[in-house]
């Protein structure tokens, strides 16, 4: 396969985030022939999100230009050890730890992943394979250049990244085998809408692994005034029940949480239609 028909290949995965329908590739855009809606295409990433976020009603999406920035640095000690001692504990896993966890739990999925709030490819690249074809999703322009220059330097195949919001997924229904959300749930706006996304283009019965924070017994996270301090600053620790509920409420099942101080992972089972 050469690389004009591989990216071709990828491009004609990708929906409409609006109206879900099949995108085809026109001047370097995608263009929608149902609703008319045209998406650039920079750098080889595709770009699903059109409004500037620096205006959003979301706090998060408005540090966006921070985010950014903090790509090169992401996957280093300057960052991952700091935010999981200090969240979750001293105690807390390290990343290459939750990297194993996480995907351990996807079991080895063949065909198409998704990973949500991708970053740079932290999670998703490493479990891309010739019979594993990731499809990273982020709404930071930098975190999805930092993985593209990754996936380069690293020489891994099948691995895609688009710039989307996970409200809005730029895919058909049913068409993921397994799904990732590390590290970005905590900071959804609705956390239901997002799982109900993710669900949406999951097919029947696919693994959605997830790390995320709990109300635990490490770092911040374990005292009421560190929650409500890291809520005002945009991340919601869940209680396990309320993420049961969620997860119930979104159309998963099977919920089989793991909690090491105040970090949290699990594994969830989309249902059956």
């Amino acid at each position: 396969m050469t690389a004009d028909t591989s990216i071709a290949g990828e491009l004609g995965i990708y929906a409409c985030p609006v109206c879900k329908r099949l995108l085809h590739q026109e001047d370097g855009t995608l263009r929608c022939s149902t609703c008319s809606q045209s998406y650039p295409i920079k750098e080889g990433i595709p770009d699903f999100i059109l409004e500037e976020l620096s205006r959003s009603a979301d706090p998060e999406l408005r540090r966006m230009r921070f985010i950014d920035r903090m790509a090169r640095i992401y996957e280093s000690r300057l960052w991952y050890p700091i935010v999981l001692n200090l969240y979750g504990g001293f105690r807390s896993p390290s990343l290459a730890q939750l990297i194993r966890t996480v995907t351990q739990k996807v079991q080895s999925p063949t065909g198409r992943v998704l990973d949500v709030a991708c970053g740079p490819g932290t999670y998703g690249r490493r479990i891309a394979s010739p019979s594993t074809e990731v499809f990273g999703i982020d709404v930071s322009t930098g975190m999805l250049r930092q993985g593209a220059a990754n996936v380069a330097k690293e020489g891994i195949p099948n691995v895609h990244f688009a710039r989307a919001r996970v409200e809005a997924l730029p895919f058909e229904a049913g068409l993921f085998d397994a799904a990732l959300c590390c590290g970005s749930l905590h900071l959804f706006a609705d956390t239901v809408i997002a799982l109900r996304e993710m669900a949406r283009v999951m097919k029947p019965g696919a693994i959605l692994s997830v790390f995320t924070f709990g109300v635990g017994d490490g770092g911040i996270l374990k005292f009421r005034s560190g929650r409500e301090w890291s809520r005002r600053s945009g991340l919601h620790a869940f209680e396990l029940s309320e993420m049961e509920q969620y997860l119930t409420a979104s159309g998963f099942r099977d919920f089989q949480p793991e909690m090491s101080g105040s970090i949290l992972t699990f594994s969830a089972r989309k249902q059956a239609a």
